[in-house]
């Protein structure tokens, strides 16, 4: 019987260069029956790979590229280079895996290394979920008449009120 993922016809790319990382995808994808393939830098991510697929994955190991702050750009980049694609990030900095939506703008989910197989199969059900919000996101926004810039707006707090009377 062949699972929900190979029924999707689900494909998955890992980026890593740690073997302790790639183990783990090569023990538990193959159960989940998604084909997969690594590549061991944001640079090197084939995208032809994840193009003809109804739901695909990217898992970044951040860790391996000096965190979040030094791929910050690169996996903007991926988001926008493939917004058909779940991205989850993986990373032992990470105090728990996450799966709400604070970090849309990079990443569907994030995972702490090590994970185990039921934290996997719930990213992998919960990002596509994730990635539909962040699409629905980005079109409203581009839909939007005005783009709203905070930064340029007074905040008023009860301070500023109270000081105001």
């Amino acid at each position: 019987m062949k699972s929900q993922f190979a029924a999707d016809r689900s494909k998955a790319l890992v980026v890593s260069k740690n073997w302790d990382v790639l183990s783990d995808f090569t023990e538990y994808l193959p159960e989940f029956d998604i084909p997969f393939l690594f590549a061991d830098s944001l640079k090197a991510v084939p995208y032809g790979f994840l193009s003809d697929y109804r739901r695909s994955y990217v898992f970044v190991s951040i860790d391996d590229f000096g965190g979040p702050t030094f791929v910050y750009d690169q996996l903007r980049d991926l988001r926008h280079n493939m917004p058909n694609t779940a991205v989850i990030l993986v990373s032992s900095e990470f105090a728990v895996d996450e799966y709400g939506t604070h970090r849309l703008s990079l990443a569907d989910v994030s995972l702490r290394l090590p994970f185990s197989k039921s934290s996997l199969l719930l990213a992998l059900n919960q990002a596509p979920v994730n990635l539909l919000a962040w699409r629905q996101r980005v079109a409203s926004q581009a839909h939007s008449p005005t783009t709203l810039d905070v930064n340029d707006q007074e905040v008023l707090t009860r301070r500023s009120a109270f000081a105001a009377s």
